[in-house]
């Protein structure tokens, strides 16, 4: 996590203090509120402070322990680290929520990403049989030696810096399958589309959705209103999107008025 230059304390006027929060914010992700009090030299009740009003200014969105930037560039992509400590409540939330609708018997194919790995140590502790596809080798490594779960890795190449393997033979492989539920993950969500920052990742993520009866797109509410550059389908198309309640209620409502089943996961 990147640091800011000079000794901060709370000399800083707060109209100060909020500025140079929004220049930690234009070159950073996102930040605990507890992480951002010890950089700021500051009690973390000033800072939840004036990240909400930067929030009501639309220059982050708050998550449950802290904030992530909403002014992202189309190719950002966070590291797979940094994905997997951000907004880890509002992910496991709705993995909880996700296992909800899973049933017996079924074919359920994962894609890669924090969310689903926490979908994948949720579903670990099921009983009931299921077979999972899955290019994702934590979610792989997760579910393997589960007496229940018949495990499927398409293959491919391992991705530099992440879990997921793409390409040759996967995406042919997953092309000839048909599967009951797609768990679908995406960098960016706006009102139309849902959406990704490398084009392989995409062309296996529109494999998966093509080879699903039905497709459910897990993402934190940090992602909305945001687009990357790479389309992977409309919001529209989508079965369904699980989200967290901390999705604003004018944001709720522009999905279903598009017609989107969209559930927000109590945290």
């Amino acid at each position: 996590m990147s640091g800011l230059n000079g000794d901060l304390s709370d000399d800083l006027l707060p109209e100060e203090r909020r500025q140079r929060l929004v220049e930690w914010f234009t070159a950073n992700a996102a930040a605990s509120s507890q992480d951002l009090a010890r950089m700021f030299n500051t009690s973390v009740s000033t800072i939840r402070r004036d990240l909400d009003i930067l929030a009501s200014d639309g220059i982050v969105r708050r998550t449950h322990g802290g904030a992530v930037s909403i002014r992202r560039l189309a190719t950002y992509e966070p590291s797979t680290d940094l994905a997997r400590r951000t907004a880890t409540e509002e992910k496991a939330a709705i993995a909880r929520e996700a296992l909800r609708i899973i049933q017996p018997q079924q074919s359920l194919l994962i894609d890669t990403g924090a969310t689903c790995h926490l979908l994948a140590e949720a579903l670990a502790t099921v009983v009931f049989p299921l077979t999972i596809v899955t290019n994702d080798l934590y979610v792989a490594q997760t579910l393997t030696y589960r007496d229940n779960i018949s495990l499927v890795v398409p293959g491919g190449t391992n991705r530099e810096g992440a879990y997921s393997l793409l390409g040759e033979p996967g995406l042919s492989f997953v092309r000839d399958l048909h599967c009951d539920q797609f768990f679908l993950s995406a960098q960016a969500v706006d009102d139309d589309w849902a959406s990704d920052t490398q084009i392989d990742l995409v062309q296996m993520k529109r494999a998966m959705i093509a080879a699903a009866e039905q497709t459910t797109l897990l993402a934190d509410s940090s992602r909305f209103l945001a687009r990357a550059i790479y389309k992977i389908a409309s919001t529209e198309s989508l079965g369904r999107i699980i989200t967290d309640t901390g999705l604003p209620d004018a944001d709720r409502e522009r999905f279903h008025l598009r017609g989107c089943d969209l559930i927000c996961a109590e945290i």
